[in-house]
Order: C-alpha cells, then structure tokens, then sequence
C-alpha cells in the first residue's frame, strides 16, 4: 500500500490530468477550463444532457463543497489567528505582550483556555492565564502554577515539544503519563494543545490552551496555536529589540552630556606654566581671610576648586534660579546643568544645592573681610 501511495503523482501534476481530461470530455481547449468549480458543474450538465444518471456527479460535488468549507474554515481560523498577533504588535513592552497574549488567543480562535508560562533557569513559570467567562477561575490557576514551578525534563510532554519545536495535541490528558500532575490538578485537562516560543535557538515559553474540561481538540487547533505562537514570538523579539535601542539611546544621550561638560570643564580650567610646585591648598572650612586691605572676589575664592562654568553656574545657583532658567542664561542643555551642580556640590563637600550655595555666601562672607 505504501508503494502505491509512493508511486502517486503530485497533486498539482494529477489535478492538470484531470482538467485535460475534462477538457476532451468537453470539447474545449484546456486553457477554458482552468477553474476546477466550472469544469465540475459543466460535466454536470452534459451528464444531464446525455441522460446519465448525475448521483455520481452529485456525490463528487457535495465531496467538494465539504472540502472547499474545511479549506475555508482553515484559512479563516488561521487568520484569526495573525489579527490577534497583529493587535497585540501595538504594545511596546514585551512583559505587557506576553500578560495579554492569552486573551488575545481565546478572542481570536475557539479556545476558551489559554496558559503561557515562561522558562525560568529550566522551569516553566506560570506567566499569564485566560479563562473565557471565568477571570477568577484564571487568577486562582495563575496563583497555584506560579507557586509551584514545572521543571521541564524528559518525559514531559512540554520538554518533547522544545526539542521538536512544533505544537501537539495531548488527545487525552486524563489518561497520558507524561503530564505533569500538578498541572493537571490545576487545569483539569480533558485535550488541549501546546506549542514553544522560540526565538532563534532560545526557548522563552510554552502555550497551552484547550476548549474547555470536557472538549477534544483536532489537527486545526493545532495549527492555529502554532500559527499564532509563530507569529507572537516575533512580535515580542521586535519589542525587546526597541527596548534595548531604546535603552542604548538613553545611554548614549547621558555620555554625550558629559562629555559636553568635561570637555567644556577642561577649556575653562586654568593653564599654568610655572615651574615649580604649588602649595598644597587648605581645605575649604580652613580658607584664611583676605589680607587688610584688599576684597577679594569668588573668582579668587573658587579658584583652582571650581572651573569658570562651574563658578558660573554656582552663581546663578545663588540667585535662586532653576536647571532650565541656568541652562537658557548659558546656552547651553539642563542635562549638561545638571552635570554641573552634582560636580560642584561633590567638589563643595555638600549634600544638596541649598547647602552649596549656603557654602558660596559664607566663603564669600569671610573673603570680603
């Protein structure tokens, strides 16, 4: 028997015999009857023109009909299937996509229950449950499986499907070994499916879903889970990779600020050429006074402490003025402000900007006498 079936042309090859054939029986040329519905229904009416018996004919179109109904029911199903996946695309965290991606199954497909548990260090954790018409009984399943983590390992049905990487259908839950029996305590399995999100050679998840305790399940619900977990795992890779350019920008935007106002620190640093050494300087609460006679200016009191930007914001600081009102009065951006006031107040030994200009008026105080 297998021989046989080995021997068959494709389908594609026997579906043109049976069109040139046809098209003898009609005595039209072949590039009329190319669509098989018409070639069907015009063999029908030479039948009846001839008078033979049409129950045949009949059979062969009802067999049709059934079969273009299962094709269509497919394709719709599936779908369903990437408009669900399509919705869940207009989210951008990849935690919130995989908390909804069970409900977006169940709306989408027949399934009335959908489980998603992600790998965490080789056990599948309870991530996200739906339960349609029951959101407590979908809370009370999410509590007792996030509890209680399922080590994926032979001979689990779960540890099969990440190393084949396809979805499967459990026929029979009730009576298969190699379900876990916490889970099954918990879902009360009759039939469900259960498919693996993989992105590249990475196992991140598992789906479950079923039709309810009592409701077996076939090859198209099969087919629909994997269309839609097919689908899913590239919509949450496409949201973790915004994250992390995301991320990277933020990162890249804070060296830039800093950069700007080191390099400006280093312009504004004062160039010595003298040979010798300088005395070490005392430290701030120890500043001597000015000598008899000449006033002295916070130019000379911050010198070789503060470089002239950061003297120039530490002033503007003291008028009472903001990060934006400093930033618009110097050119320049309230990150590179920002940079400023946390150099300074470490460079002041203080804790928060009050203390640091409270330090600028004193030093200033004891200067002026």
């Amino acid at each position: 028997m297998s021989a046989l079936r080995a021997e068959q042309p494709p389908l594609a090859q026997r579906a043109d015999d049976a069109l040139r054939r046809a098209a003898a029986l009609l005595g039209q040329p072949q590039s009329e009857t190319t669509d098989l519905r018409t070639v069907i229904d015009r063999l029908g009416e030479r039948a009846a023109l001839l008078g033979i018996d049409s129950e045949l004919v009949r059979e062969q179109l009802g067999a049709r009909d059934r079969l273009h109904a299962r094709y269509a029911r497919r394709f719709e199903a599936l779908d369903g299937a990437r408009a669900a996946v399509d919705r869940l695309r207009k989210l951008t965290a990849p935690q919130a996509i995989l908390a909804q991606a069970p409900e977006a199954l169940c709306e989408a497909s027949g399934f009335d229950r959908a489980l998603l548990s992600v790998l965490d260090e080789g056990r599948m954790r309870a991530q996200a449950t739906y339960f349609h018409d029951d959101p407590a009984g979908a809370r009370t399943a999410l509590g007792r499986l996030a509890a209680r983590p399922i080590l994926l390992q032979h001979p689990l049905v779960e540890s099969e499907l990440a190393r084949r990487r396809r979805a499967t259908i459990v026929a029979d839950a009730t009576v298969q070994a190699r379900i876990d029996p916490g889970l099954q305590a918990v879902m009360q399995w009759r039939s469900y499916a259960a498919a693996p999100l993989i992105i590249g050679p990475k196992l991140i998840g598992l789906i479950h879903a079923d039709r309810g305790p009592q409701t077996e399940l076939d090859v198209l619900d099969r087919d629909v889970l994997w269309e839609f977990t097919s689908a899913l795992v590239q919509v949450y890779e496409r949201a973790m990779l915004h994250r992390q350019l995301r991320r990277q920008r933020d990162q890249l935007r804070d060296f830039l600020h800093w950069l700007g106002a080191r390099s400006g620190e280093l312009a504004d640093a004062p160039v010595r050429l003298s040979t010798f050494r300088r005395a070490p300087r005392p430290p701030l609460g120890e500043i001597e006074a000015a000598p008899p006679g000449g006033a002295r200016d916070d130019r000379a009191v911050f010198d070789g402490l503060l470089s002239r930007r950061e003297l120039e914001v530490l002033r503007l600081l003291a008028e009472g003025r903001s990060n934006r009102s400093i930033a618009e009065a110097l050119v320049i951006t309230p990150g590179t402000v920002k940079f400023h006031v946390t150099r300074i107040l470490r460079k002041l030994h203080v804790a928060n900007r009050s203390q640091a200009v409270a330090r600028y008026l004193r030093l200033l105080g004891v200067a002026a006498h």
